[in-house]
């Protein structure tokens, strides 16, 4: 018997979460002012987003604006439609993070899959990341995402490897970076208890935080924003106690 907060959503979800996109876009163009007023200022650092499954980078304009309205420098990552980092791009992706992280580690968040490869990046590269957010992430291997892993095999087919029982134990691995992992239990593409962090993992530095947003909506969200721009906030304020 698989949990209900474990159990994977179908296409009928996803058909659902498209449906509610215009009202949705019309909340974030109303508001966006407003909260970008409302929330606390950044401390100058950078902010990589990388986008989700099938999506690029003109999809993660709406948080990089905001972020970068509250202060913090952002960029994409560059690689055009994410479906799935090709071996060849690999490195390309780690090149970037260590352009970015020149003046000092950055924030990475990724959003759906995005986040899978943020939390892989800081896995190989925890020196030059302060922390990782992923907004409706899988972190629990393949568990809630058997009908989009379909897909991705559709999409992708030679990401064999990391498609194994093996990557998939390997991706679930807690990470030695920060972690916050934003869920929504009416995510209709992942199920939300797939996105959070394993309670025997949870603590000072592995958090989970949970939203009402959909899994396409979240990248557009203003709730979603404010819970990011708050974490931010409260690590520049710890750096800054400590230094």
């Amino acid at each position: 018997m698989i949990p209900d907060l474990l159990r994977s959503p179908g296409p009928l979800g996803l058909a659902r979460e498209m449906a509610g996109m215009p009202p949705m876009f019309l909340t974030l163009a109303r508001g966006f002012d407003r909260a970008v007023g409302a929330s606390p200022r950044g401390d100058g650092h950078t902010i990589l987003v990388i986008p989700g499954f099938t999506a690029n980078d003109a999809t993660t304009i709406p948080l990089r604006t905001y972020l970068g309205r509250l202060g913090y420098r952002t960029d994409g990552w560059g690689l055009g439609f994410n479906l799935g980092i090709k071996p060849q791009d690999e490195p390309k992706l780690e090149a970037h993070v260590e352009r970015l992280a020149a003046d000092g580690p950055i924030t990475i968040i990724g959003w759906s899959l995005g986040g899978v490869f943020a939390r892989e990046m800081a896995r190989r590269r925890p020196e030059l990341v302060r922390r990782v957010i992923t907004l409706g992430t899988p972190i629990r291997g393949r568990e809630g995402t058997e009908w989009i892993v379909r897909v991705f095999k559709l999409l992708n087919p030679a990401a064999k490897d990391e498609l194994t029982d093996e990557g998939a134990a390997r991706h679930a691995l807690p990470i030695d970076v920060p972690m916050t992992a934003i869920y929504s239990l009416g995510d209709g593409v992942v199920a939300g208890g797939a996105c959070r962090v394993r309670e025997e993992d949870e603590g000072p530095d592995a958090e989970n935080v949970e939203v009402d947003a959909t899994h396409i909506g979240m990248g557009f969200d203003l709730d979603v924003f404010r819970v990011i721009a708050d974490r931010l906030a409260a690590d520049a304020e710890q750096l800054s106690r400590s230094a």
